[in-house]
């Protein structure tokens, strides 16, 4: 009897181990498994929903061409003479430079290019300030509407005056090219 009991006892004791073996292996490499499957799964749902989008943004009818219209309305000048056109630019410029705190010294008028479908015309500016006032210009130029784009920018810095009668930060001396469009053909 009592070796019945160990016999009984021992099978126990194997099953009982085994039991505790195969829930090791259930939470260690098999849940690690079936955590990668599951993020799989939750991935290729989100393709899926999103390629759904993708089909039916395909599908769709395109929208009218009303607002690239009045876009392009936003980034052309309006069909003025050339002579017109330079002088609503160094307007435009003289206003952003004095809200810049920039002294101009000086505009030039570059010659207009004509490109398919638009016409680039061109000014030189130049002037004086400090780099924080430089960097004001700079943006109030990109950041206008009709689009206005800077280029060539040159910068010199300029020697203090030995007098008394200056203090504060050495002024920089630039030049820059400011190119705007114009829809048509050059008049």
């Amino acid at each position: 009897m009592i070796r019945a009991m160990r016999g009984i006892n021992g099978r126990v004791a194997a099953l009982a181990l085994l039991m505790l073996l195969l829930i090791a292996v259930w939470i260690g490499p098999a849940g690690a498994y079936l955590g990668l499957v599951q993020s799989g799964s939750n991935q290729i749902e989100r393709q899926a929903a999103l390629l759904q989008r993708y089909r039916a943004l395909a599908e769709a009818p395109p929208q009218s061409q009303a607002p690239a219209a009045s876009l392009s309305a936003d980034l052309v000048l309006p069909e003025l003479p050339d002579s017109q056109t330079v002088a609503r630019l160094q307007e435009t410029l003289k206003a952003a430079a004095s809200a810049a705190q920039v002294q101009v010294q000086g505009f030039q008028v570059l010659r207009a290019e004509s490109l398919p479908g638009a016409v680039k015309i061109g000014v030189r500016l130049r002037g004086s300030g400090d780099v924080a006032a430089l960097g004001r210009l700079l943006y109030a130029v990109e950041a206008a509407r009709p689009l206005l784009m800077p280029d060539n920018l040159q910068v010199q810095g300029r020697a203090a005056a030995v007098s008394g009668s200056e203090a504060g930060p050495v002024p920089l001396e630039f030049q820059f090219d400011v190119s705007a469009f114009k829809a048509g053909a050059s008049s």
